[in-house]
């Protein structure tokens, strides 16, 4: 199988992609572009309310993307309100065209009780590869990984909201490998780890986005990085 080009977009939550930055993924030609969890939120509403009129924004924003960058987007992850609950949902765009949606399944402690944890894992298939979504605090669950590996995935992508913590750097790297290069291993997929920057919108975030394999981390962002809006263009074999 041939490399796979991918762009992990480390950015403040709810901006609008630069018009300069689009330019710059559309000329790496990427087959996948990842958004952090929760980038898809309208800040004056917050990360835990949506109206009709904002999802339906959102999901115009993800199709004009999709379709601008000629890839596939995976869309972080956005609120979706759908029979009454809400959820914390990811939805996958093909140049232009929806492919479907994943809801986060393991809800972070601020959102007991706001959002409805999701039912079942789904992948998804472009340019020949089967390709899974995992949201944030899923990955604290094997069963996770293990589902990935039953439904045949060969790339994983972890949309992330990962808040700042008091630590080392070989605290950090340990945890990346517990996490992470073990997700992998149970999954038998590449794992592609995207986080949002701090802001003044959520000022309490570190970014620390990455890319896994079997074998260790392929890719990591420094630790003088984490505080950093970056795009991440990678181009990786896959397992």
């Amino acid at each position: 199988m041939p490399p796979v080009r991918i762009v992990l977009c480390q950015l403040p939550l709810g901006i609008t992609l630069a018009h300069e930055d689009a330019d710059s993924i559309r000329a790496f030609s990427p087959h996948f572009v990842c958004f952090p969890e929760y980038f898809f939120v309208n800040r004056r509403l917050g990360n835990h309310v949506q109206t009709p009129h904002n999802y339906r924004r959102q999901h115009a924003r993800l199709k004009m993307m999709s379709q601008s960058l000629n890839t596939v987007v995976i869309g972080g992850s956005m609120p979706e309100k759908a029979d009454g609950r809400l959820y914390n949902t990811s939805f996958v765009y093909d140049r232009g065209s929806m492919l479907g949606s994943y809801r986060k399944q393991n809800l972070f402690f601020a959102e007991e009780g706001t959002i409805t944890p999701g039912k079942g894992f789904t992948t998804f298939e472009a340019y020949g590869l089967r390709f899974g979504v995992l949201i944030c605090a899923d990955v604290f669950k094997d069963e996770s990984f293990l589902e990935m590996k039953r439904c045949g995935a060969h790339l994983l992508f972890i949309p992330t909201f990962s808040p700042r913590r008091i630590e080392g750097v070989q605290e950090k790297f340990m945890r990346d490998n517990d996490i992470f290069v073990r997700g992998a291993r149970l999954s038998g997929a590449l794992v592609v780890k995207v986080c949002g920057v701090k802001s003044p919108y959520r000022d309490f975030l570190q970014a620390r986005s990455l890319v896994a394999d079997q074998q260790g981390v392929i890719y990591r962002v420094r630790p003088d990085q984490e505080d950093s809006p970056l795009f991440i263009a990678c181009e990786v074999e896959i397992p």
